[in-house]
């Protein structure tokens, strides 16, 4: 598909002007759309995950690309979800009135047109037109060339909900080639923002030739720390789902810290049950005194391993383990287990991630499990927009000021 920046923009306006049932309206043929093309769209996900293996990607990135049925089942889930949101497209955040009788009105807009750039995960395709849609945004799609067919065939829903529904076929582009992402960085004129969704590498290339502002998603990993307080039959539930459940994604169980007044007990029995369910156990030298395991080296502490790995490290109280997380976090999310009120307090006024789980597993940092329909990724810095990018943070404001011939 050729991209006419003119025609996205002009496709924005028309959209921002939309009724929230005409926005919805799309959503219900997308989902409609979705279950039609279940069979074509579950195929090509087969040929694209069998081309990952032949090129000898590696297994977390093709467990990622992987899109079955049950995956397919929750996305349509998701677009109801997001269906059932309010945009808040119009709602007035602020109005005041001056003195001499000036109305201002601080007014929720959209941002206008987005350029979404990803890896592996052919569902965001999906979860970016919804959200967009939804949002009054346009938006302009480049996944990966790994889920090239997937793309295309969830594409193909888009594009038939947006005719079905009188929407521009220009509100929701497909990018063709690396070569128009690096043309479509420069456009500052015409795109808004630039979200970036992937590994380190190619999230630091976006932000280095864009012109564009960029929101990013970009390494992951989580750090819980037990502390002696805790109920350990509750931590032990909590580190095998954050490490197990899916551990190929974002928010899935780097690093456990361990306070040493329970290492004694909480180590071995730890360590048996994340064995049993396959995963390979490092340790420090404090740790394996304790249970069997591989020596942790130094860079394994700063390690995203998207696979069936941990680390396990002692410390000797709340105040360590909040020194050793601010030092090793990529500021995505970071958890703790414990009881003790001062501790909890200790460490959410200390610790700077988007997130903090205290008594649950880092793994519900997702924009479907916080009631936001669904996400754009989840942001790790600080401006504009931080931890699940849903339907809010695709928006942005302008005042609206109304006189009686008032001058200055």
């Amino acid at each position: 598909m050729n991209i006419n920046l003119k025609k996205t923009r002009e496709a924005a306006i028309r959209l921002s002007g939309s009724s929230e049932k005409e926005r919805n309206a799309f959503l219900r043929a997308l989902s409609a759309q979705l279950a039609k093309r279940e069979k074509s769209i579950l195929r090509a996900n087969e040929r694209d995950v069998a081309a990952a293996k032949k090129s000898g990607l590696a297994a977390a990135f093709v467990e990622r690309l992987v899109f079955d049925s049950r995956a397919l089942k929750l996305l349509k889930a998701k677009v109801r979800s997001v269906e059932n949101l309010r945009s808040r497209i119009g709602e007035v955040m602020e109005q005041r009135t001056l003195r001499k009788g000036l109305v201002l009105k601080k007014v929720r807009v959209p941002l206008g047109v987005m350029l979404v750039i990803y890896e592996s995960r052919p569902e965001v395709t999906i979860d970016v037109a919804a959200l967009c849609i939804k949002s009054g945004n346009a938006a302009l799609l480049k996944g990966g060339s790994e889920a090239k067919r997937t793309n295309e065939a969830l594409f193909g829903c888009v594009q038939d909900a947006l005719k079905k529904t009188g929407l521009a076929k220009e509100t929701v582009g497909l990018v063709p080639n690396r070569d128009a992402v690096k043309r479509l960085l420069r456009e500052h004129e015409s795109i808004d923002l630039v979200i970036a969704r992937g590994g380190y590498g190619l999230v630091r290339a976006v932000v280095n030739e864009s012109m564009i502002p960029v929101l990013a998603h970009a390494e992951g990993g989580a750090r819980i720390f037990v502390d002696k307080s805790a109920d350990l039959t509750a931590a032990e539930k909590i580190l095998l789902n954050a490490k197990i459940s899916k551990p190929a994604a974002c928010n899935s169980l780097d690093a456990i810290l361990v306070h040493r007044a329970i290492a004694g007990t909480f180590v071995p029995r730890m360590v048996k049950r994340l064995r049993e369910a396959g995963v390979r156990v490092l340790g420090d030298a404090r740790a394996r005194r304790f249970a069997r395991m591989d020596a942790a080296r130094a860079r394994d502490w700063d390690k995203e391993f998207l696979g069936p790995t941990v680390a396990i490290k002692t410390v000797k109280n709340a105040r360590e383990a909040i020194q050793f997380i601010n030092e090793h976090t990529k500021r995505h999310s970071e958890g703790l287990i414990a009881r003790d009120a001062r501790v909890i307090k200790e460490f959410t006024d200390s610790i700077d991630a988007a997130a903090l789980f205290i008594n649950a597993s880092t793994r519900l940092h997702d924009g479907y499990v916080f009631g936001l329909g669904s996400e754009m990724g989840i942001a790790a810095g600080k401006l504009h927009a931080r931890g699940p990018v849903g339907l809010q943070e695709l928006t942005t404001y302008k005042w609206e000021v109304y006189g009686k011939g008032h001058i200055r």
